[in-house]
């Protein structure tokens, strides 16, 4: 066999197994529109240059039929792509989003890894959901001392903030009020590019039969200035919005 061929053969077999792989990543753990907000496209991009470009290159360069120690070097060439698999692997599944959490102002995605779960005051299962993540409104003590407290083990005591917090978590539609008080109407969005107000006319455009009353909620925690579409009525999140919700209102 050629190397060339050997190299095809290996290049198949790890198309194969990394396609499996980035299959789940894309389709359970990261669903769309999840996989364009959380910025997981880089990682998934050097496990494929690594699975798919790395390996099948070695293979090429030291494959030679009959060559001593040849199975020995094909071994630890496939250990190395499934190692680095495996390792890309578990650090998405690690890091993968499991709640949508309003927090003042703002949608934040939030992992498990990052909250202690055994201060959760309800049933997270049982509240609404949007891409497989629990929706859920954070808010904080209305108590003066409590909020206090609150205030003093974030600044003084380093405890996480408010989106971090499940103590202070409640069922999404437990803040209905709260959450469409800070819904900015989507005709008080203020593009800042004309591609922005093209993609803001679009999905204006695709849902407002259905849903008169739309409106937006920044995401926060994400390098990209994006919204999320609501309506404001039912609360329901439709689709992203590719314009920065962050603008001044017009007036």
């Amino acid at each position: 066999m050629s190397r060339y061929r050997a190299s095809f053969i290996h290049l198949m077999i790890s198309t194969a197994l990394a396609g499996s792989v980035f299959g789940i990543i894309y389709w359970v753990w990261y669903p769309e529109p999840i996989f364009s907000i959380v910025g997981v496209l880089p990682i998934v991009l050097v496990l494929a240059g690594v699975n798919l470009g790395i390996g099948p290159l070695l293979t090429l360069v030291v494959y030679k039929y009959g060559k001593p120690g040849l199975k020995f070097d094909l071994c630890v060439i496939a250990l190395m792509q499934i190692v680095a698999l495996i390792y890309g692997s578990y650090r998405l599944y690690d890091e993968k989003p499991d709640y949508l959490v309003f927090a003042i102002d703002r949608l934040e995605f939030v992992s498990k890894k990052q909250i202690d779960q055994s201060t959760m005051q309800f049933d997270e299962a049982g509240t609404e959901h949007f891409a497989g993540l629990a929706m859920v409104f954070a808010s904080p003590p209305e108590d003066p001392e409590a909020h206090q407290r609150y205030i003093d083990s974030v600044i003084s005591d380093g405890k996480p903030d408010l989106e971090s917090r499940p103590e202070f978590w409640a069922p999404w539609l437990a803040g209905a009020d709260v959450i469409r008080q800070r819904i900015k109407p989507v005709e008080k969005i203020v593009p800042k590019t004309s591609d922005e107000q093209e993609k803001l006319r679009r999905a204006i455009a695709a849902y407002e039969t259905d849903h008169p009353n739309l409106g937006v909620l920044p995401i926060g925690g994400i390098e990209k200035n994006l919204g999320m579409l609501l309506d404001r009525d039912s609360l329901e999140i439709i689709d992203i919005v590719e314009a920065d919700p962050w603008t001044p209102a017009e007036t």
